[in-house]
């Protein structure tokens, strides 16, 4: 070992941390391999159930949006996210200390096979755990006060203006409140970053030196001091060498891979294929460069642990070193290792080949116009629906609220001050006051004396020539606001014509209840818990949540996705390419222009245009 008082260089550190990687090959890539078996069937599942047993426990399977905040700081959310919160950096920790053990017993000259050094750690878990459950509670202690004033500035600046006010018209208040916030959130990266210096050597203390988690966090602090600004600079310099290198060969496999697809010509046999070969390379190339990632950084923290003077003697072994499993697997493990390397290639084709067994070529999107055709007219307004339906958008999405007076009206915003220049809350006015308010200059000067318009109007202007997203908004004031758009939508014969969306779930089951045969969506930008468990008919989804997986579980629930809010034709394409039913958007016009280019493709230029997207993920 290192002697502590050494001055070594980067250099210096790079081949010892190489060496181990070499020498160790073969172990740390069978321990990964076990570790992520047993990582995928059992301890993610259970932590994830743990999870949402506890979500559960508040009377709902699903939170969303803004009744996030309110959970977490329940005593129920601050259990959950605690207790998961320590499951996940377990289950980090574990396969960390590993690849540290395997090391430490090749440098001592004792050799530990992967499925020795698998079992040791899992019945190292209980520590790991303690040692999480340490390192979250402290953490959040540490943040709490950071996030309370962050709490205090943006209430203070939202109760104050309507918050798409603020972000849409920027004024100085928005600019103080926002260089709050962001000194505040730099001020917690730098807590975050100095609490990981401070406890990086704690794994290390708890499987080499077989410290427990008080005294490995105690120790790893001692160890760390005066050396922070050292450790950080390398710890920075190898993720951004790993992240380059990850980089380079993502944009070399791509370009590649472009090359190939555009040669194979239009043999949808050959071009089935090769596009199952390339997924397949591609999964291979992603496993290996986070394989790769991820145990030269556990390696390169054993390392500054020893040259820094940490416990080179090795505790006690938990398994025997001597067991029949360890000995074949020490005997086999190169041939493991090349089978594991094909195997996985074999898997990986094969999934893509089910993957892409699932593609529909002829998959029909819905196109909606976002608060009608709002880049072309003023937001919410009868121009915009009309505007929408000349677009041949198939929705328009609208927002509704009350009045002091209890008329439905279309509005976005809990104020009129953008889009009328009054300074006053919905809830404050009677629908006479309202109507006639200008709510088209700010848009434009052509639509000089748009009016706020009533959702009867709006129904009456879109029958039978576009369906309506109507989008309940809930602010807090609201006395009849469900009950009257029941009824609206009653007695005016509207229910087939449109649905009724919200980010407030409670208000959509007041709605099922009301009328069940109503077609509703529960919106969401974010959430906990399990979102399909909601009794909703489909699924309003900010498009950063939107993945693969997210698809392919509404599909198998017969739940259909809605994306909002997509502007950008790579953009459309790809949800598209993913199976959404529905894309919401600020230009219809452009998204209908993506829509008829891609029915022009023949089927092997459509796959192509989905292989290539899949690709890019």
């Amino acid at each position: 070992m290192p002697d502590p008082k050494h001055k070594f260089s980067i250099a210096e550190l790079f081949y010892y941390v190489k060496g181990d990687f070499s020498h160790n090959l073969s172990n740390l890539l069978i321990f990964d391999i076990f570790f992520k078996i047993v990582a995928t069937v059992v301890l993610g599942p259970v932590s994830a159930w743990i999870f949402n047993r506890l979500v559960a426990s508040s009377g709902a399977w699903v939170i969303g949006n803004e009744q996030i905040i309110s959970f977490i700081l329940s005593p129920v959310g601050l259990v959950a996210f605690i207790t998961s919160g320590a499951l996940a950096l377990a289950i980090f920790f574990a396969e960390q200390a590993g690849m540290i053990l395997i090391t430490a017993h090749f440098n001592a000259g004792r050799k530990l096979t992967a499925y020795q050094t698998l079992l040791q750690i899992m019945k190292s878990m209980h520590v790991l755990i303690e040692l999480g459950l340490r390192q979250v509670i402290a953490s959040l202690l540490y943040l709490a006060p950071l996030a309370v004033m962050a709490g205090i500035t943006f209430y203070t600046v939202s109760s104050q203006h309507d918050l798409n006010y603020l972000l849409v018209g920027k004024p100085p208040i928005f600019w103080a409140g926002a260089a709050i916030v962001g000194g505040l959130g730099l001020g917690a990266l730098l807590v975050i970053v100095r609490l990981y210096i401070h406890w990086i050597f704690s794994v290390p203390f708890c499987v080499l030196a077989g410290d427990r988690p008080a005294a490995a966090l105690r120790n790893s602090r001692k160890l760390a001091y005066g050396r922070k600004g050292r450790i950080a600079a390398i710890l920075l310099g190898w993720v951004l060498l790993i992240l380059g290198a990850g980089l380079l060969s993502t944009i070399l496999f791509d370009a590649l891979s472009g090359l190939i697809l555009n040669r194979i010509g239009s043999n949808p046999a050959i071009t089935v294929a090769v596009v199952c070969i390339l997924l397949g390379l591609y999964g291979l190339l992603a496993t290996t460069l986070t394989f790769i990632g991820f145990s030269t950084s556990s390696l390169v923290i054993a390392r500054l642990y020893w040259i820094f003077g940490g416990e080179k003697k090795l505790p006690p072994a938990r398994v025997s070193l001597e067991d029949t499993a360890g000995r074949f697997i020490r005997k086999s493990q190169t041939g493991i290792v090349w089978s594991a390397v094909i195997l996985a290639l074999i898997l990986a084709i094969i999934s893509s080949a089910f993957i892409i067994e699932g593609i529909e070529l002829d998959h029909r999107v819905a196109v909606t116009a976002h608060r009608g055709s709002s880049k072309d007219a003023p937001e919410n307004t009868l121009s915009a629906i009309g505007q929408a339906i000349e677009d041949g958008a198939d929705f328009a999405e609208i927002d509704v609220q009350e009045t002091a007076d209890g008329v439905i009206v279309l509005l976005h915003d809990t104020d009129l001050k953008r889009i009328a220049g009054v300074n006053k809350k919905i809830w404050q006015l009677r629908y006479s006051e309202i109507e006639p308010l200008d709510a088209g200059s700010w848009f434009s000067t052509d639509f000089r004396g748009e009016h706020v318009p009533t959702l009867i109007e709006a129904m009456e202007k879109s029958r039978n020539k576009i369906k309506l997203n109507i989008e309940l908004k809930f602010n807090g004031h609201e006395r009849r606001l469900v009950e009257s758009v029941v009824e609206i939508i009653r007695n005016h014969e509207f229910g087939s014509q449109c649905v009724i969306t919200s980010l407030n779930y409670d208000g959509l089951q007041k709605v099922k209840n009301l009328n069940p045969d109503l077609k509703t969506g529960f919106i969401i930008a974010e959430s906990i818990g399990n979102m399909f468990r909601v009794g909703a008919d489909f699924l309003s989804l900010a498009a950063g949540i939107v993945n693969p997986d997210v698809i392919g579980a509404a599909r198998k629930r017969n739940m259909k996705i809605h994306v909002w809010t997509v502007n950008r034709p790579a953009r459309m394409s790809h949800f598209i390419n993913l199976g959404a039913d529905n894309i919401i958007t600020d230009y219809p016009v452009r998204l209908a222009a993506v829509i008829d280019a891609r029915d022009a493709l023949s089927d092997v230029e459509k796959f192509l245009l989905v292989a290539a997207d899949m690709l890019k993920r």
